[in-house]
């Protein structure tokens, strides 16, 4: 086995080769003909890519369809239907540092991360579009897409974790800004929530998932992997409201549906379904939201319903990680919790004993 001393000099050998040939060649698209936002992207993300590539990614060339991908975003971004002439240079090679190999499933071949340049097309208000993708046999999978900044791949033990910071709406207790943190679970073969490097170990029950699919028809996209049980009780728990005969006064609301760390250890990721919110002249859903684990019938049964008002949010310092069911709060005040463990003899959540937590980080 090459020692850690040959790999790094290894390495530095191909990045060296990698900045000569940056130099020696004059890039696609210049500082004259890239977009705003674009045109100083290379040396940047140069810096970046160096940086934070682990050391043990053999260095290598992106598969063509990651190409392709990247040129067709950065080209598609940036053309305009009304005047097609009114566009600049088209890109015809990925700007240096945007697709990055990393082994974040720790299985020797490369992974890829692409970190799309910052320009307002890619950015908005929850930073700039952050893909990762994970090699499954002879594919891909796409296990993190959505916008995020300060974003690092960092080792911790034996695992190598994705973080990132993001805007309050993850975030829990409620702030502005908070840092969440994954690595990849070879069980369910997704990435799975861990602690971040600033120590913080709870995670909202509600915040955006790893891959963010946008609407339809109003709505958020479902995950595709949603167990037959929870689209069923999803799809039950739609509340009308006005008049059905007046289009302009008739909507519908559904419930939220979340994926959630593994609850009840049996390496499955579990889920969580939010009341829909009430109609003015409705009284508000009996519930506040549901917990459904994994199992081998419909892929999922429900295992507790919180009442009225109440949140969910994670401990993901522990395997499996702990329900925490919580009064909703603002701001700066203490959101109190009331931590749940998995009972597997009786199969039910049960309030976690003071010696069975762990000590505050």
């Amino acid at each position: 086995m090459q020692s850690l001393t040959g790999r790094i000099k290894a390495a530095s050998r191909w990045r060296i080769s990698i900045l000569s040939a940056i130099e020696a060649r004059s890039p696609v698209a210049s500082a004259k003909t890239a977009p705003r936002g674009l045109a100083a992207v290379g040396a940047v993300l140069v810096g970046l890519w160096l940086a934070l590539s682990p050391a043990g990614v053999i260095a290598q060339e992106p598969p063509p369809g990651f190409v392709w991908y990247v040129l067709d975003e950065l080209n598609r971004a940036s053309f305009d239907i009304e005047d097609p002439t009114n566009r600049p240079v088209p890109f015809t090679e990925a700007p240096a540092g945007v697709l990055m190999p990393v082994d974040v499933s720790r299985d020797g071949v490369a992974d890829w991360l692409i970190r799309w340049p910052e320009d307002q097309r890619l950015c908005g208000t929850g930073g700039c579009r952050l893909s990762l993708y994970v090699s499954d046999g002879d594919h891909y999978l796409r296990v993190f897409d959505r916008q995020a900044w300060d974003s690092d791949i960092r080792t911790v033990g034996d695992e190598v974790r994705l973080e990132a910071s993001f805007h309050h709406l993850n975030c829990f207790p409620p702030r502005e800004v908070c840092r969440l943190a994954w690595a990849w679970d070879p069980a369910a073969r997704s990435l799975s929530e861990r602690p971040s490097s600033d120590g913080e170990a709870v995670v909202s029950g509600f915040g955006e998932g790893t891959v963010d699919l946008g609407e339809v028809d109003g709505r958020p996209e479902l995950p595709p992997d949603i167990p037959a049980a929870v689209f069923d009780r999803y799809f039950a728990g739609r509340r009308a409201c006005g008049n059905p005969d007046d289009p302009d006064e008739f909507t519908v609301s559904y419930p939220a549906v979340a994926s959630t760390p593994d609850l009840n250890g049996d390496g499955q990721r579990d889920w969580v379904i939010e009341a829909p919110s009430a109609c003015a002249e409705q009284e508000a859903a009996d519930y506040g939201y549901e917990v459904w684990i994994s199992d081998g019938t419909d892929g999922a049964s429900r295992a507790f319903v919180a009442a009225p008002g109440r949140w969910p949010a994670f401990q993901v310092d522990r395997v499996p990680a702990r329900l925490l069911d919580a009064r909703p709060c603002l701001a700066g005040e203490i959101c109190e919790t009331v931590p749940l463990e998995w009972n597997l003899a009786a199969r039910v959540f049960r309030q976690a004993s003071p010696e069975s937590l762990p000590p505050r980080p």
